[in-house]
């Protein structure tokens, strides 16, 4: 899985440049405790869980057709 987060955050920089911060977090470790948030909804999701700008979008699957198509939508929203 971290490896398929690093692919993506490749991916995602070459279409969107520095505006775009991929993290992994394994979740089965101590670290997801610095998410709160997510840590209280991993009982009624689907692991992998996608997260944007602190809000869980999108789970079960890594897609970066998907994620890139929410972070447009979110450029379109905040040109607007």
């Amino acid at each position: 899985m971290k490896q398929e987060a690093e692919e993506l955050g490749i991916a995602l920089k070459g279409s969107f440049g520095d505006e775009v911060n991929v993290k992994f977090v394994d979740v089965s470790t101590e670290a997801v405790k610095d998410y709160p948030k997510i840590e209280s909804i991993l009982p009624r999701v689907r692991l992998p869980l996608t997260v944007i700008n602190d809000e869980p979008r999108f789970h079960g699957g890594i897609s970066a057709e998907v994620i890139s198509d929410a972070l447009r939508d979110m450029q379109k929203k905040q040109n607007n």
